[in-house]
Formats: structure tokens, sequence, C-alpha cells
């Protein structure tokens, strides 16, 4: 290098996309679930009359609006997109994977027809967090030899309906901290309700239901 010269100097910088996707989630999804959360409880709990609870659910659905927004420009960001178009594939491969890992047999996939084609990717995001939380709890705590899921929608066509149902042992007697409650935040987030139960012949029944226009 000649005397006099100023050699520039080269940062090593992570790729635009991936930053952006994590400050995103950081400084914005984030904290609009726990609004969306907050908001949710609130509206539960807080003894407001109808016409307060009426306003508090216009504001939940507003925030959830900016919130999906932001996730599926996570979706783009993250090159994630396929999960729109093909949700089935990709839980199906999912599952796959998850049994080869624990030596476990194949949750069994039911898919309805009336089954919308395509989703949006926020809601592809969290009903395969749910489906895997669920799978992974039936397969770890209940010693569930057989796990069924079904994607289905409800009798009157306004909400979409996801079911896994197992016949291990149940959860009742299972340890604290083991996805329950972030499934039934995921619902929520969305719009939708949780469940979980026992079956009366062995194993455990999950349940999340989400408006189907939640899902479009």
């Amino acid at each position: 290098m000649e005397a006099g010269t100023i050699e520039p100097v080269v940062e090593a910088r992570e790729p635009a996309p991936g930053h952006l996707a994590r400050e995103l989630h950081d400084l914005v999804a984030q904290p609009l679930i726990s609004l969306v959360l907050e908001i949710n409880d609130l509206r539960a709990h807080a003894g407001l009359d109808a016409e307060e609870a009426e306003w508090m659910s216009r504001l939940e659905d507003s925030v959830r609006g900016v919130l999906r927004n932001t996730r599926e420009m996570l979706v783009d960001l993250r090159g994630q997109g396929e999960i729109r178009l093909n949700f089935r594939e990709i839980l199906t491969n999912q599952l796959i994977a998850n049994a080869a890992k624990r030596d476990a047999p194949v949750p069994i996939l039911q898919v309805s027809s009336t089954w919308p084609r395509r989703i949006n990717g926020w809601a592809a995001f969290n009903l395969l967090r749910v489906v895997q939380e669920a799978v992974a709890n039936a397969l770890r705590h209940g010693r569930a030899g057989r796990v069924e899921i079904i994607l289905s929608t409800s009798t009157d066509g306004m909400a979409a309906v996801v079911v896994i149902v197992d016949d291990g042992g149940g959860v009742g007697d299972a340890p604290s901290g083991i996805g329950m409650i972030g499934m039934q935040e995921r619902a929520v987030i969305l719009g939708g309700t949780f469940s979980v139960v026992a079956r009366h012949s062995g194993g455990t029944r999950v349940e999340v239901r989400v408006p189907l226009r939640r899902l479009r």
C-alpha cells in the first residue's frame, strides 16, 4: 500500500433481511403479542360493561391485525413464504422428522376437504407450533403409541378446527412448563380458543378453534 493512503475498513455485517427480521421480531412483534394477550386478559377479567367490552374487542382486533402484517413480513424476510401454500406438506415433513428423532411412531394426519388450501403465514406458523407441542407432549409425557391430527372446519363453516388426540397416559400428572400456556397463547393471538381434556377411552384431546377469516 502506498504511503499516505488509508486502507478501507471492511466490517462483517449480517445480511440486511436477517437483521431486519430479528429487529422486527424483537422490537415490534414481541411487544404486540404481549399487548394482545394483555388486552384479552383485561377484557375477560376486568368486569367491563357491554360497551366497554366491545370497544376493547375492536382494539384487540386492531392490534392483532398489525401483528399479523408484521409476522407476514417476517415470514417473507426469513424465506418461509412456502408455508402459506404448503402448510399440510410442511406439517407432514415436520411430523416425520420429529418422530424419527424420537424413534417414535409417525402421527397420522387427516385433512378435511373443507380445510382451506391456502392460509396466511402467521396462522400457519402458530398452528404448526401448536401441533408440534401437542405431539411432543403426547409422546414425551403421555407415552402415546398413536397420535392423530385432524384439520377441519366447524359445522357452521365459521372456524378452522385443529384437533390432536392420543392414546397415552394423559397430561394430568405431567410437570408444569410443558407448553400448555404457550399453546393457549398462540390460539389467543390468532383470535381463537384452546382446550385440552382427558379422553374417556384414555389419552388426551387438544383442540384449537380459530375464526376461518383469521386464516385467510
